[in-house]
């Protein structure tokens, strides 16, 4: 589709706005072949409006209102010579109707959404258990926006929670796009209005009803130095001492939140559960772009000791889980201290350097893109150049004259970055460090998990490493998993890039349930 451009404007009409109408709505414009995210918010007069459509180049446009119908929405924009137009009915929370650009109509669906402050938010966010152990959590997990999310560990459903009435939630089809047809979270609560538990209804499943467990968040603090790091200690219904998980931070700038559905899974299989704001994010001080990786496993390690010294946790029994980059850091830390380490769960972890995983990586998502190997040769002779340039090896100008001879032909290549971009000085931190060393001084018992279909970390590549590694080290407490069908997140996918991320739904069978086995024989 041909980007539009020009301006915008923007009409919405209504008769008598009220609170029916006025609000956030969220659905899907339902082309054909695929579904695509729609959102659209009325002020409370009805007098102005604003939606977002990416496919048609719409994000947060302004819209002001006009007569119509009863209960109509309507809405027209003129960008620049095309015209697009929306209409549809409001009936019982629903809005439905046709969008028209030219002589093509796509329908859509939207449904209003119940506002939530921050605070109800934090109300429902916990693990809840079913009959047998089965357990759910609601929690945010940032890698997907800030809106909490549901998780059935059982059947791996992980889906968005959108309010529609107190107490009530559509559960999005997927992890963005689409959101309808949704399954349902049904709240219950006590005499003070606490929530006592929900009932879970995913299509073509048995209702689950489950109750929330009596877990407790305490906001901690511990330094590493002068940085000063911040965060959650989740602590598990039950009595104390408990065996406990610190979580490590993959790459970029990462809080506690990116961590909420293992952290509320681990709170729910008895272990108190570490997850702090990287430094630089969030309430921790201190620049994790000024960080290589001792730096951070300085951080993990502080963590460590700051749940040692408590008493509620037993000092010999505190081990790490992490994902994607923390598969770098969590072998340095536990080799610098091996007596304090009790075990490693390690969620994608690379034997690569990281300059050679990102090589991998790029061939994986332009293969599995279905490019030809012409563009995936220029694909990786571009990375190389560019990673010649971050060195200094290269001058600056030679990557952009390559960048202005092959763009025509590779589109997707993206633009080089300035030769003094911050990005360079801290990839030249990182790109050349290698696990191995660290890996041979492991001792401790270790679980080890890749996907079949990880672009990111190919594990024919990223384990052989790893495998050799431990061995020379004499590690035998050592359980590796590949899981079938899975991406770099362990979800279920087909392609394994990233581009078929919004549309996913539900992590790989067996993740969750072979992480809880092996951590009742080992963690404890």
């Amino acid at each position: 589709m041909r980007r539009l451009s020009g301006s915008v404007v923007l009409a919405i009409a209504c008769t008598a706005p009220s609170v029916r109408t006025s609000g956030d709505w969220i659905g899907d414009l339902r082309h054909p072949a695929a579904a695509e995210r729609m959102e659209v918010t009325v002020d409370s007069g009805g007098r102005s409006a604003r939606i977002s459509l990416a496919g048609w180049q719409l994000d947060q446009a302004v819209a002001s209102s006009a007569p119509a119908g009863a209960d109509s929405l309507a809405f027209i924009a003129v960008v620049g010579r095309d015209t697009i137009g929306i209409r549809g009915m409001v009936r019982e929370g629903a809005w439905t109707g046709e969008a028209r650009r030219g002589s093509q109509a796509v329908p859509f669906v939207l449904r209003r959404l119940q506002p939530l402050p921050d605070r109800e938010w934090a109300k429902i966010v916990g693990t809840y258990r079913a009959d047998e152990g089965h357990l759910l959590s609601i929690a945010p997990f940032s890698e997907f926006g800030e809106r909490p999310l549901i998780v059935d560990y059982s059947t791996g459903r992980i889906g968005p929670l959108y309010p529609v009435s107190p107490g009530r939630f559509l559960v999005g089809h997927s992890l963005i796009s689409p959101v309808l047809p949704a399954d349902t979270v049904a709240l219950s609560y006590g005499p003070e209005m606490q929530v006592r538990g929900l009932r879970f209804v995913e299509q073509g499943h048995q209702p689950v009803i489950a109750s929330r467990e009596l877990t407790r968040d305490v906001a901690v603090e511990f330094s590493n130095g002068p940085v000063i790091l911040r965060g959650t200690l989740i602590l598990p219904a039950g009595p104390p001492p408990y065996p406990a998980l610190v979580l490590v931070h993959g790459s970029n700038a990462l809080t506690r939140d990116v961590f909420g559905p293992w952290s509320r899974y681990f709170a729910g299989l008895g272990f108190a559960v570490l997850a702090f704001d990287k430094r630089g994010t969030g309430h921790s001080t201190g620049d994790w772009k000024q960080a290589d990786f001792p730096a951070l496993a300085g951080d993990v390690l502080a963590g460590v000791r700051f749940l040692a010294a408590r008493t509620d946790i037993r000092s010999g029994h505190i081990g790490l889980w992490g994902a994607s980059q923390a598969g770098w850091i969590m072998p340095l830390v536990a080799a610098q201290a091996p007596r304090e380490i009790g075990f490693l769960v390690v969620h994608a972890g690379s034997g690569t350097t990281v300059r050679e995983e990102g090589i991998l990586f790029l061939q994986n998502e332009l293969r599995r893109s279905g490019l030809p190997e012409s563009s995936v040769a220029i694909g990786i002779r571009y990375q190389l150049l560019d990673d010649s340039v971050t060195t200094g090896l290269r001058e600056w100008d030679a990557l952009q004259r390559y960048y202005q001879t092959h763009h025509g032909e590779a589109d997707w290549l993206w633009p080089p970055r300035p030769a003094a971009d911050w990005f360079r000085a801290y990839y030249r931190m990182l790109m050349d460090f290698d696990p191995v060393p660290s890996w041979k001084r492991v001792g401790c018992p270790v679980l080890l998990f890749f996907g079949e279909l990880d672009a990111n970390v190919p594990p024919k590549e990223s384990w052989p490493p790893i495998e050799q590694a431990l061995r020379e080290g004499g590690n035998r407490q050592v359980t590796k998993v590949l899981l079938p069908g899975a991406n770099h997140l362990f979800l279920e996918a087909r392609t394994g890039t990233q581009a078929e991320y919004a549309g996913l739904s539900r992590f790989v069978p067996g993740y969750f349930d072979r992480m809880a086995h092996w951590l009742q024989a080992e963690g404890r």
